[in-house]
């Protein structure tokens, strides 16, 4: 009996030891991965894009139609009857079950946080097509970027979308307001792989400032200000 308690206790010891030192490790490149930054800011461009958020998840704004491209093409109108206008469009991905079960901060329950952060869980993306170009506020940054910046931007996000034969997978009836749709996504979200660590990788992707492994919405934004 005191043998198997002392081999139950130390097991309980290695794996304190080891949630601790995770614990620690993760605390670090949380901090040092939004404080550190790589990349540059341009006065200008030829192409405006935005970058905002409610202070946890990040979304990119970008124009509707360009020389080059139009998302209503691979994001179609009709997806969106009651969209007021069609100049900008939002962009974000993140984890599907907290996306679509927490329309407000308010709405997030215990086993969805966990869930989002302990589990490698599915992903979508939430889509808002936006009547003019975002205002500028503490919570919103302007971007310029140059032409093919803002192509290699389009081809990471497109790539994020899942596609069944070159058509975007829309999750019916899930949208937050009236114009604005979830769509089903690539990739796993875990606490490595958050909402604000894809858009990071996407401004990294075109050589935008940001943090060098930016897991938080600060961690973003803090560069962009």
């Amino acid at each position: 009996m005191k043998k198997a308690f002392k081999y139950t206790f130390r097991g309980l010891c290695y794996f304190l030891e080891l949630f601790l030192a995770f614990l620690v490790c993760y605390v670090l490149l949380f901090f040092s991965g939004n404080v550190v930054s790589v990349g540059e800011l341009k006065t200008e461009g030829e192409v405006t894009i935005y970058i905002k958020t409610n202070g946890i998840h990040t979304d990119i704004c970008l124009p509707v139609q360009t020389e080059n491209f139009d998302w209503r093409e691979m994001l179609p109108i009709t997806d969106y009857p009651n969209a007021g206008g069609f100049e900008y469009v939002s962009i974000g991905w993140g984890d599907k079950g907290f996306f679509i079960d927490t329309p407000e901060l308010s709405d997030l329950t215990f086993n969805t946080a966990l869930n989002a952060a302990f589990l490698p869980s599915g992903t979508a993306m939430h889509v808002a097509y936006l009547s003019k170009a975002p205002k500028i506020t503490d919570a919103v940054a302007q971007v310029f970027i140059d032409d093919l910046e803002h192509e290699t931007l389009i081809k990471f996000i497109q790539k994020s979308f899942k596609q069944t034969q070159n058509k975007v997978e829309i999750i019916p009836n899930r949208g937050y307001w009236n114009h604005d749709n979830f769509y089903e996504a690539h990739g796993n979200y875990h606490l490595f792989n958050t909402c604000n660590a894809w858009t990071n990788s996407a401004l990294k992707t075109i050589g935008v400032k940001t943090g060098w492994y930016a897991l938080s919405a600060d961690g973003i934004m803090s560069h962009l200000r």
